[in-house]
């Protein structure tokens, strides 16, 4: 049983380092969309300022070109980040598994053990009845 105990705990740890990871990963994945969605506000930004006219409205084809680079960078970030959280997603459930595996099992050598232990004792105790009228009915 102390065994158990002890697979149950390393587990236990290793689903808990596994969690802390997806949460990193997760995280990270929000940071990258955050910035994703404030380049697409400064790009309307920009935008309005263009069509204003003015110095911004010579400058901002430089600035849209620059921007659409930066918004592919993001975009392919995001990709590889979907993906590392996706794998994280699935290391987590595996691990869940494996931990639950541990624990079902040694809940089920508990009952055993808890279940033999009750019947000796209700062996016992049938003895000791028995025992007991035998000698109240004078047969021992």
């Amino acid at each position: 049983m102390k065994a158990l105990s002890t697979l149950i705990r390393l587990h236990t740890h290793q689903l808990d380092d596994k969690r802390r990871a997806l949460a990193e990963a997760e995280r990270r994945l929000d940071n990258a969309r955050a910035q994703r969605a404030a380049l697409d506000e400064e790009m309307v930004a920009e935008k309005a300022t263009a069509a204003k006219g003015g110095e911004g409205a010579y400058t901002y084809g430089a600035y849209l070109q620059a921007a659409k680079r930066r918004r592919e960078a993001i975009d392919a970030g995001i990709a590889v980040l979907e993906k590392a959280a996706g794998e994280a997603r699935d290391a987590v459930a595996e691990a869940f598994a494996e931990l639950k595996k541990y624990e079902i099992t040694k809940a089920n050598r508990e009952r055993r053990e808890m279940e033999e232990a009750n019947r000796r004792e209700q062996e016992l105790l049938d003895e000791m009845g028995l025992a007991m009228h035998r000698r109240n009915n004078g047969e021992g």
